[in-house]
């Protein structure tokens, strides 16, 4: 019994030495937590590569019917509202390891929850679509993205996509990258989207919330003025 004891303790080492080794003084559980936390940061990363893809593929419905159409766009709204659902899901996993930064954490729960809706009559929610309001959100001011070194050495371009919401309260919430670049670029972008000044839209003679999509471009070393495209996507 000595033995196999003795066994067991030198394969325990042996998996968990470099653990051990790396995190040296810190108690056990946070050790643990550390390590699920960048975990579930890596399933994360790839659930928003798939709502991205799923963003970047509308269905082409300029051949159909109406109804056909229309069963078509519910279908894929239906899978980017299970593909918002997933990643809040794993967030919610995240938040219960109490990460460093939980305010950060609990804001982008509550934009993937709000995503993940499915699609229903505006009676039933709380934030519209321009069609929706009375008055549209008037923008006033829409701060530039900073355009980082580290975009500009590695001759990073293109745009960002943002889906944002313009809070009846006079707030920016809710930033979602819909498409998105590397090398700090998207999260620039987000940072210059909660900049944003505007007048809240109306519904029902209110002040409301209304969803709205940004695009930043990067061309040229330079960050271009945002702008509400035509299409969401």
């Amino acid at each position: 019994m000595a033995a196999k004891l003795v066994l067991i303790t030198l394969l325990v080492h042996v998996a968990l030495g470099p653990v051990i080794l790396a995190n040296f003084g810190k108690p056990v559980n946070e050790v643990v937590n550390q390590n699920s936390i960048e975990q579930l940061e890596i399933k994360l990363k790839s659930q928003y590569r798939a709502t991205e893809k799923l963003f970047a593929a509308p269905p082409d419905t300029r051949r159909l019917p109406p109804a056909a159409a229309r069963r078509l766009i519910r279908e894929w709204q239906d899978d980017l509202a299970q593909s918002f659902a997933k990643a809040a899901t794993t967030v919610a996993g995240i938040i219960a390891l109490n990460p460093p930064g939980r305010e950060m954490w609990q804001e982008r729960l509550d934009t993937l929850r709000l995503y993940s809706q499915p699609t229903s009559s505006p009676d039933e929610r709380t934030v519209y679509s321009s069609g929706e309001v009375q008055t549209s959100a008037q923008v006033v001011e829409t701060p530039l993205a900073v355009y980082t070194d580290e975009a500009r050495a590695a001759k990073i371009h293109g745009d960002v996509r943002l889906r944002l919401v313009l809070a009846s309260d006079g707030k920016v919430k809710n930033v979602f990258p819909i498409k998105s670049l590397s090398r700090g670029l998207t999260e620039s972008a987000m940072a210059a989207a909660r900049q944003i000044k505007f007048v809240p839209a109306v519904r029902n003679g209110e002040p409301a919330s209304q969803f709205v999509t940004f695009v930043y471009e990067f061309e040229k070393g330079q960050s271009r003025p945002p702008y509400v495209p035509r299409t969401v996507f």
